[in-house]
């Protein structure tokens, strides 16, 4: 590896400008894509709002259908235009076993509960407590139809195609590590909602890591589907079905025996889930203390270390740009 990086900086006399110029394009096209995301989406929901008659639309659906029409179908191709001036770097494709994925998902649920609990925390300290979780309650009020198609399978397939293929696939090469703590970072930000960053990060790590290491989309979709289905699916049923107007668990003893009989199968389901879950959460516990012996990490051929190749990455204009704009939009949604 010491041998391919000095063939690359003979090659390239200037070679931490040209890593530079190319990190820097990725903060240039991440802040075409925020900014032209937001904008086209307040007048795809004005022109929704003017054209499209009351009723027709869901207010869930007319979220959906605004935010992802603006995302996929005009700020990512543009996005795409400034990315594609860095290279993006072929690398051979590698499988995962079944056992290799469900330790990943393991890992997942710790991370999970713990960034929930740190974003709802933070988000309380910074908002006085006023701020809501808005993602949520789009969720929660919509169908489970256009949950599945809308969180289940078009976000996991676009995001991850987006923060791991595209910009992990063009950032590499100046180092794996950098590469998946900025795709992971980048895709937490861009939920603009504070309620959802910490645990997005730490998952965007764990899909970062899991597409390095084989150079292949399906299983960090399969697992971010996953988790999406968990979050809102599954949460969604349990409080349509087991929780009272209060958001409390049920009572049984307030039902009578018609009401408890119809209820148990969806208790059981709530039990058994639960007990899954809290394993998953142990054994992930165990995974993580001992990551160190299971994580591998390689030279990149033309990676730049210690502070000169952070600076190469989050001192470009384009790079702090996008952070600047992100946190700031982070911190406007607690608000509004």
């Amino acid at each position: 590896m010491r041998k391919q990086r000095k063939l690359a900086n003979k090659q390239h006399p200037d070679a931490y400008t040209i890593a530079r110029k190319r990190q820097g394009s990725v903060g240039v096209s991440l802040c075409v894509f925020l900014f032209t995301w937001i904008l086209a989406t307040l007048l795809i929901g004005e022109l929704i709002s003017m054209f499209v008659p009351k009723g027709v639309l869901t207010p869930s659906l007319s979220s959906f259908v605004s935010s992802d029409v603006a995302q996929y179908l005009i700020a990512l191709p543009l996005a795409m235009l400034v990315l594609r001036r860095t290279p993006a770097v072929e690398t051979r494709k590698f499988t995962m076993s079944l056992r290799q994925f469900g330790g990943f998902f393991a890992v997942s649920v710790p991370i999970m509960y713990a960034g929930s609990y740190i974003g709802l925390v933070a988000s309380a300290l910074i908002s006085g407590g006023k701020a809501e979780n808005r993602i949520a309650d789009i969720v929660a009020g919509g169908n489970v139809w256009e949950t599945l198609l809308f969180v289940v399978f078009l976000a996991p397939v676009v995001e991850e195609w987006l923060f791991r293929k595209q910009i992990i696939d063009r950032l590499r090469v100046y180092g794996e590590k950098r590469a998946i703590v900025f795709s992971a970072l980048a895709f937490a930000l861009f939920h603009m909602n504070m309620f959802q960053f910490f645990y997005a990060f730490g998952l965007g790590l764990v899909f970062g890591y899991m597409y390095v290491r084989t150079s292949q989309l399906r299983y960090s979709v399969f697992l971010h589907m996953i988790v999406n289905f968990q979050g809102s699916v599954i949460a969604m049923w349990i409080s349509n079905n087991m929780m009272d107007s209060n958001g409390d668990l049920i009572k049984v003893e307030n039902l009578n025996t018609q009401e408890i009989a119809d209820l148990a199968p969806g208790f059981m389901f709530i039990g058994l889930y639960a007990m899954f879950m809290i394993v998953m959460f142990v054994f992930g516990i165990v995974l993580l203390a001992r990551r160190k012996r299971y994580l591998e990490f390689y030279d990149s051929p033309l990676e730049i270390r210690g502070t000169a190749g952070t600076k190469a990455l989050y001192g470009t204009v384009g790079v702090m740009g996008f952070l600047i704009a992100s946190v700031l939009l982070n911190l406007l949604m607690l608000f509004v």
